[in-house]
C-alpha cells in the first residue's frame, strides 16, 4: 500500500470513528473504543502465543523422530511374524468381548458391539506379509460378507475352510512408513443375542474369533492366494509382489 493510499484509507477511519462516537460523551465513547482495541490485542497475543507453543511442539516431535527414527529401524527390522490368540487379553475398545469356551472347552471371543474390530501389530513392512484371520467352522454364517483392510486400503481375502475352522487370507503389501500396523476388520452385520442366564441383557455379535496370525510370504504363496480370490479383488491386487531392495544401514547410528 502507497503512502497516499495509507493516508486515504486512515482519513476515512478517522471519519467513520467521529461519526460512530458522535458529538456527546466523546470520552466515554473513547475510552471504550480503547477498551474494545486492547481486548482485540490481547486475543490476537494470546492467539500468537498459542500458535508458538504448538510450533514449538512440532519441532520438539521432528527433533525427537530424526534421533529415534535410525533406532525405530533397527526395532522393527525382522518383525515379520505374529500371533494372537483368543485367550490373550483382547481390549474391549477393539471390538472383542470376554473370553468364552465353546462345546469341547475351546477358547474363542465374539466380536461386538460394533461390526468393526482391529488389531494393532507392530511389523516389518519393507516386505510382502500374509496375515490369517481364523474362526471356528460353525461361525461361518456370521462371517459372510466379511471385509478388511490396512493403511485405509481395503484388503482382498481369500475364505478356506479348514478342519473345524474356517480362515481368511489376506496380504500386507509393502509400505516405506515405519510405525503401527492397525490390521481393521468389519463384519456384515451384528446379530443381538439374549443372554439365558439373565432376561434382560442383550449382546450385538458380530463373528466368533480364535487366531491371528502373520507371517512372510512368498511369491510362489501370493500367486496361489491371488487365484483364490474373487476376480473383482483379484483385479485390485498386483499381479506380482515387488520387493523393495534392503534398506541400507545407517553408519551414524551407534
Amino acid at each position: 500500500m502507497s503512502e497516499q493510499d495509507k493516508s486515504v484509507r486512515l482519513k476515512a477511519l478517522a471519519r467513520e470513528i467521529r461519526d460512530e462516537l458522535g458529538e456527546h460523551n466523546v470520552l466515554d465513547a473513547l475510552a471504550r473504543e480503547l477498551a474494545v482495541s486492547r481486548l482485540a490485542l490481547a486475543e490476537v497475543s494470546a492467539e500468537l502465543a498459542e500458535v508458538r507453543k504448538e510450533m514449538e511442539a512440532i519441532r520438539l516431535i521432528q527433533r525427537s523422530r530424526d534421533i529415534l527414527l535410525p533406532q525405530a529401524k533397527l526395532q522393527y527390522a525382522g518383525r515379520r511374524q505374529a500371533a494372537i490368540e483368543a485367550s490373550m487379553p483382547m481390549p474391549a475398545e477393539r471390538g472383542f468381548y470376554a473370553l468364552e469356551r465353546d462345546g469341547v472347552g475351546n477358547p474363542f471371543r465374539w466380536t461386538g458391539p460394533t461390526r468393526s474390530f482391529h488389531f494393532d501389530l507392530h511389523l516389518d513392512r519393507t516386505v510382502p506379509l500374509r496375515f490369517v484371520l481364523q474362526m471356528p467352522l460353525w461361525g461361518s454364517e456370521h462371517a459372510q460378507g466379511l471385509r478388511a483392510s490396512c493403511d485405509e486400503v481395503s484388503l482382498p481375502l481369500l475364505r478356506r475352510p479348514g478342519h473345524r475352522v474356517l480362515d481368511f487370507e489376506g496380504v500386507l503389501l509393502p509400505r516405506e512408513v515405519l510405525g503401527l500396523t492397525r490390521l481393521t476388520f468389519l463384519s456384515e452385520r451384528v446379530s443381538t443375542v439374549t443372554s439365558n442366564e439373565d432376561e434382560g441383557a442383550s449382546r450385538q455379535l458380530g463373528v466368533p474369533f480364535l487366531r491371528l496370525s502373520v507371517a512372510e510370504i512368498s511369491d510362489t504363496e501370493y500367486a496361489d492366494w491371488l487365484k483364490g480370490v474373487e476376480p473383482s479383488a483379484a483385479e485390485t491386487a498386483p499381479n506380482k509382489l515387488v520387493k523393495p531392495a534392503a534398506p541400507v544401514a545407517d553408519t551414524d547410528t551407534p
